[in-house]
């Protein structure tokens, strides 16, 4: 029960919300004042908690907003690139400022996520149409998550029933995946007010902490470095989040390989960091050192005032996750800290994008490392093929070219493991975290030849094509049918090189181009006959399922593999490999000629019998 006085502090919280959320975007949602307070303070208040995660610009939360009729349960939806991440959001207004948006609500809210994973516009709106189509778009490239937040001027804690929707929908997308893409967060009115009542305004963020081994510099701007502890600039990020990175040109980028390597080394081998992190930048209006410790420099303690990190925000966001604190006192990291009370006006801009324009070093920049690269790329060449390994802007897919990105799909799909097919889906990116061991090694290594690595690729390309037409001909774009190729392609690709592709890819690529196993009449055959078999497996043994989720599910994506395999060994396939299309036959010129009319006497017409009829 609440107490008349926490009624009227919660009613007194949500009135000052309403006033903020009224003066940010009234003018953006709520131009003509059509919309009456309810239904503009609930798409006011999902647009705020579409800022809370990302941090975005008013201009883009309010785009995101999908609130309004047949919105499928979802009121706003948003794609932060940084972190190639999805936000959904339900939101709802509650006056009172106490109570939470109903079970049924939230059960909508599940089912409107589910048919976006699943590529089903059908729930939404024609007005939808094109958002709808961009978050779909976004949630097939590999690597994406997804996170759903319930927003509301109320309890901070959903029901029981309310919950149970949010952990099924979790534990379904996550089941059997090699790395969670889902996750979730209640917005109340505590978490709501907090963000609107502490000054989230840019450079007014105060950072303590103790720089052990520091130095100043002078001129011709004053600065200063040093080593801070792990569990200092955790705590950092526990009391700002993002507010720390406002001057920042990129936030944190969500869960990626690089910040994998980063928390690894956090956790398994902290006496390295400093070793093999490259460091934070911090922009400062000012900063006070404390008289303690301030004659010597092996230790000094200092509050930056106005401070932003402008270069290591994954350096920050990860170690700011991590709970093990033994590991991260041990951690080292090297502070750079730029003050700009003496500097010139806008240095601070200069610092930030001078940080930020250094390429990013990805982790397939260094299979360049790797002899088993320059290999291939020699042998590609000696057949005139192009094989770019390194990243470059000046490459692009041709006939005779292949890059290192398209030879990794094309070759952990042409080993015809279910296994390998379910990595490419779920992103290329750990296929280079670590170059001596699988699964970067089981695809490249000294039996790969440079033949077999074009001709998978050449496959591939056909295999995509074949899958767009088909996809093209659908009357519906929902079902197994659809399911099938948009979200087990590369199953489908793994089979058509196990079943039929893969024993002719050591061929020299003069000889596979000659027998051209990958198009013509036998090739639709073959994948019109995987397709279809997928597609009766699917119906018998998966029906209601989320296709999405269960082909980056390595032990589901198994066992439809085994089971299409089955079915498929069994298949008497009508058209040999390499049979080329049927050509048509030229229609011959007939030259008319005048025949001489003939008179036909005329004879009485036969009586024709009416034939029996048949049973």
């Amino acid at each position: 029960m609440f107490t008349f006085v926490e009624i009227g502090m919660s009613k007194l919280h949500t009135s000052q919300i309403a006033t903020r959320l009224k003066a940010t975007f009234g003018s953006a949602l709520n131009p003509h004042g059509e919309l009456n307070d309810d239904m503009f303070l609930s798409r006011a208040l999902a647009a705020h908690a579409v800022q809370m995660a990302t941090d975005c610009s008013v201009q883009d939360a309010v785009k995101s907003i999908w609130d309004g009729q047949d919105d499928n349960g979802i009121d706003a939806a948003y794609y932060e690139a940084d972190e190639a991440r999805v936000i959904l959001v339900q939101s709802k207004w509650i006056h009172a400022g106490f109570g939470e948006p109903a079970a049924k609500d939230i059960g909508s809210f599940i089912k409107g996520a589910f048919d976006l994973i699943e590529v089903n516009a059908s729930g939404f709106h024609a007005r939808l149409a094109s958002k709808v189509a961009d978050i779909t778009k976004r949630l097939q490239e590999p690597g994406t998550t997804i996170h759903l937040i319930v927003a509301s001027t109320g309890a901070s804690v959903l029901s029981p029933p309310a919950t149970a929707h949010i952990t099924r929908f979790e534990e379904e997308v996550n089941s059997g995946g090699i790395t969670p893409i889902a996750s979730s967060s209640t917005i109340g009115l505590k978490e709501v007010y907090s963000s609107i009542a502490s000054d989230g305004a840019r450079g007014n963020v105060s950072l303590d902490c103790q720089m052990l081994h520091w130095h100043f510099v002078r001129e011709p701007y004053p600065a200063y470095f040093g080593l801070v502890d792990g569990l200092t600039i955790r705590q950092w990020w526990k009391d700002h989040g993002k507010r720390l990175l406002s001057s920042n040109i990129r936030h944190s980028l969500g869960t990626t390989d690089v910040n994998a390597q980063i928390r690894q080394t956090a956790e398994d081998a902290p006496e390295r960091f400093w070793y093999f992190n490259n460091g934070i930048t911090v922009i400062a209006e000012n900063t006070s050192q404390a008289p303690a410790a301030g004659s010597t420099r092996d230790a000094g303690v200092f509050s930056l005032l106005g401070a932003s990190i402008v270069n290591g925000a994954q350096t920050v966001s990860t170690l700011g996750l991590i709970e093990d604190e033994a590991s991260l006192g041990k951690v080292r990291v090297s502070v750079r800290v730029i003050l700009l009370n003496h500097a010139p006006d806008k240095f601070g801009e200069e610092v930030a994008k001078a940080n930020n324009l250094q390429n990013r070093i990805e982790p397939r920049d260094f299979v360049a490392q790797d002899p088993q690269q320059h290999r291939l790329r020699e042998e590609m060449a000696m057949e005139h093929i192009d094989y770019q390994y390194m990243r470059s802007d000046e490459y692009s897919p041709s006939a005779n070219s292949c890059d290192v990105l398209e030879v990794t799909s094309a070759l952990a799909c042409a080993l015809g493991k279910s296994n390998l097919a379910v990595q490419v889906k779920t992103g290329l990116g750990r296929f280079y975290v670590d170059l001596t061991k699988p699964p970067y090694t089981t695809i490249f290594n000294p039996g790969t030849t440079g033949s077999r690595a074009f001709n998978a690729a050449i496959c591939l390309r056909a295999i995509d094509a074949w899958i767009e037409s088909a996809k093209s001909q659908l009357p519906k774009k929902s079902g197994p049918k659809h399911g099938v190729l948009v979200h087990g392609n590369r199953i489908l690709a793994s089979l058509a090189f196990a079943l039929r592709l893969g024993k002719h890819l050591d061929k020299p690529v003069s000889d596979f181009n000659a027998l051209a196993p990958h198009v013509g009449p036998s090739f639709r055959e073959l994948m019109e006959a995987l397709a279809g078999y997928a597609e009766q497996v699917l119906q018998k043994d998966y029906e209601g399922r989320h296709l999405a989720i269960l082909f980056k599910n390595p032990s589901e994506s198994g066992s439809v593999f085994d089971a299409v395999m089955a079915r498929a060994a069994k298949h008497k396939f009508k058209v040999p490999v390499g049979t080329p299309e049927p050509s048509t036959p030229a229609t011959p010129i007939v030259k008319k000629v005048a025949i001489p009319k003939r008179k036909v006497a005329k004879k009485a017409a036969k009586k024709v019998a009416t034939p029996a009829p048949l049973i």
